[in-house]
């Protein structure tokens, strides 16, 4: 597997996230909206070559959800980033998610201020080694966004229904997939705690593929936000749009990003479809520990219990 960002495609995200949040500030004077940034704090046992992952992640996210909606004048979402010792080889990557206590309530919506990202020291040079970390810390990281985490809080997501409800990410779900009458996104309810309901579905494990494509003919197993890894890696507009449903602004519904023409190796950002999958028939809570809501990554597709990701 081999999963790359273009850095020129990520400098040309940036020059329209600037002038995205210029229009956002000029569209929102006096009703209290800013722009969405990620502040990093690297706590220890990363390298420089793996912190720099974590920026780019970091710097293509602000340029999808360059803003807040109006009405939120928090000022950013800070991640507390390491490499710690957690089970050795195989087994737990890395766990993310929101701190409770940087959890505020702005504009009608709750948003993750703080947030941690830890990832297993006996995992990370593997996972760098093969391509696959950057993948791993962009979906880390858009949990500790709110991905997943903050569904039910901010009425999308009822735990335990399988139906993802929010309506940007519907709508776009309904271009993507061209299914005028869809009225909702199919949840995981399968993988256990830290894997269901905070992941879109796919068959359980990962295995390849759900039948459902989108227009460039990209298979709904390989999205970025199940909860299984598999690549090439791709985001949909669905996932961006999500975002949008618990407080953020994207740039492509400002106009400022293409469609259609915006996409880089590897992850692709244009308007494609994480699609809508078979109910699966089981149930288990998210995982709650580590004083925040989290997620956790597990390398082995074999393995059950407190899983997030495993490796394809």
């Amino acid at each position: 597997m081999n999963i790359s960002i273009n850095r020129f495609a990520l400098t040309f995200a940036g020059r329209f996230r600037i002038f995205a949040v210029a229009v956002l500030l000029l569209l929102s004077k006096g009703v209290g909206a800013g722009p969405f940034s990620i502040n990093l704090n690297f706590t220890g046992g990363l390298s420089n070559t793996q912190q720099a992952v974590f920026t780019e992640a970091a710097d293509l996210w602000e340029s999808l959800l360059p803003a807040y909606q109006p009405g939120i004048s928090i000022t950013g979402l800070t991640i507390n980033a390491s490499a710690i010792s957690i089970d050795g080889v195989g087994g737990i990557l890395g766990q993310a998610g929101p701190g409770f206590a940087g959890l505020k309530r702005q504009g009608g919506y709750w948003l993750s201020t703080r947030g941690t990202m830890q990832f297993d020291t006996a995992d990370v040079q593997d996972m760098e080694s093969d391509g696959t970390f950057l993948s791993v810390v962009l979906h880390e990281m858009a949990h500790v966004m709110g991905f997943g985490t903050l569904w039910g809080v901010n009425g999308v997501y009822q735990t335990g229904s399988g139906r993802y409800t929010g309506g940007n990410a519907v709508a776009a779900a309904r271009a993507e997939l061209g299914r005028p009458n869809l009225t909702f996104i199919p949840v995981e309810l399968g993988g256990g705690p830290g894997t269901a309901n905070s992941h879109w579905d796919e068959r359980d494990g990962g295995a390849c593929c759900t039948g459902y494509t989108n227009s460039q003919g990209q298979d709904a197993t390989f999205e970025l936000m199940t909860g299984w890894l598999s690549g090439p890696t791709f985001i949909s507009q669905t996932t961006v749009q999500s975002f949008v449903d618990i407080g953020y602004v994207s740039a492509l519904s400002l106009g400022l990003i293409p469609g259609s023409s915006f996409d880089v190796p590897g992850i692709s950002m244009a308007a494609i479809s994480v699609s809508a999958v078979p109910e699966p028939t089981t149930y288990a809570m998210l995982l709650f520990g580590l004083g925040m809501l989290g997620v956790m990554t597990r390398r082995t597709k074999a393995s059950a219990g407190l899983t997030r990701h495993k490796r394809c």
